[in-house]
């Protein structure tokens, strides 16, 4: 079968071995899969980024050193009839198999190849049928909006807070939606990048500035100050909300303090962007102004569930965030695009094209 591999830090397509399916597993063709930011740390930063799983004590994390087969944003179709699923059933799946070390994270796996691929493996039982009226394309962007789900539940969402989202690539965007999908707000979303803003705008943010706009006065109006003389002045009546969540999206060293710095007395803030490297925060700072920082990291069966719901319940809300679709062979130029910082937001790779 053709596959999409990285090795020594490139993508090329190549032929491999068909899977073989173990007790539990079926065989399925990938339809569509989305490229994760993940996916480009993989491939530009592999022997980092896999140290730091390591460490963090993942065994069946891949090794740089080895081919790997990625791609863990997907809907296949199922090529074999088994339990309640029959043969060409479209499915989704949480991305984990059972393998020689334990658990492994397909996309992340030397042993199992990821959906970059005309076929792979996946749990049965973790399979779930996708309905006749969810496109394919949809259904693919179930796996990245449960990191939204994940990361708006950790931040105790709820309708007594304000919120902002730093940062509107694709995580950030997830977050707006899955904001106002709840119906929480009102959502502040700041973003450099012109097209993302407006695609925040779409997504549902009420409000949307770049990063030199005054954010500031946008909490005051929520009556929350930035700094603590003004926040011991406010009187509690006046306040339009009792409390700020931030989303820090980007992942680049100095945001957290940049964060910090803009943010509300009081404030959560939830840590999804993924920075590569060592960063130094003022810990008696963030303690002088009560901040919460909470690092959030994938998501739960259930916020699976929910983000599937999710896209169910209105398939079409996501869908402008898709720019385009590729195949096999434009799966390394896509890297590129999306690591250039160009407007492109979501694109999906299609093995079958």
């Amino acid at each position: 079968m053709k596959a999409a591999i990285l090795s020594a830090g490139a993508i090329r397509v190549d032929d491999l071995p068909e899977p073989t399916p173990q007790a539990g597993h079926i065989v399925v063709k990938p339809l569509v899969c989305g490229i994760c930011g993940s996916d480009l740390h993989a491939r530009d930063h592999a022997p980092h980024l896999c140290d730091l799983l390591h460490r963090a004590g993942f065994r069946g994390f891949m090794d740089p050193e080895q081919p790997v087969v990625m791609g863990h944003e997907f809907c296949c179709e199922v090529l074999e009839t088994t339990g309640s699923l029959k043969a060409g059933d479209r499915v989704v799946s949480l991305p984990f198999l059972i393998g020689p070390q334990g658990i492994v994270l397909i996309g992340y796996s030397n042993h199992f190849p990821g959906a970059f691929a005309e076929r792979m493996l996946l749990d049965a039982a973790s399979c779930v049928h996708v309905p006749d009226d969810v496109p394919t394309e949809m259904a693919a962007l179930t796996e990245p909006l449960a990191v939204a789900v994940h990361a708006v539940n950790e931040g105790r969402a709820g309708p007594d807070a304000a919120y902002a989202v730093i940062g509107c690539g694709p995580v950030g965007l997830f977050v707006i939606a899955r904001l106002r999908a709840l119906g929480l707000g009102p959502i502040l979303a700041i973003e450099p990048n012109p097209a993302r803003r407006a695609m925040a705008e779409r997504m549902g943010a009420d409000t949307v500035m770049a990063p030199d706009g005054m954010a500031g006065e946008w909490w005051d109006e929520m009556g929350l100050p930035l700094g603590l003389s003004d926040a011991m002045a406010v009187d509690p009546a006046s306040r339009r909300r009792s409390r700020a969540v931030i989303f820090e999206c980007v992942g680049k060293p100095g945001m957290l303090m940049q964060v910090a710095r803009g943010a509300p007395v009081g404030a959560t803030i939830v840590v999804v962007g993924n920075c590569m490297e060592d960063d130094a925060i003022e810990p008696a700072f963030l303690l002088q102004k009560s901040l919460n920082l909470q690092f959030v990291f994938a998501y739960t069966p259930d916020e699976f569930g929910a983000a599937f719901s999710m896209i169910c319940e209105n398939p079409d809300r996501l869908q402008p965030m898709i720019s385009e679709t590729t195949d096999l062979a434009g799966v390394n130029a896509a890297f590129d695009r999306l690591g250039g910082g160009d407007d492109a937001i979501k694109i999906l790779v299609r093995p079958d094209l």
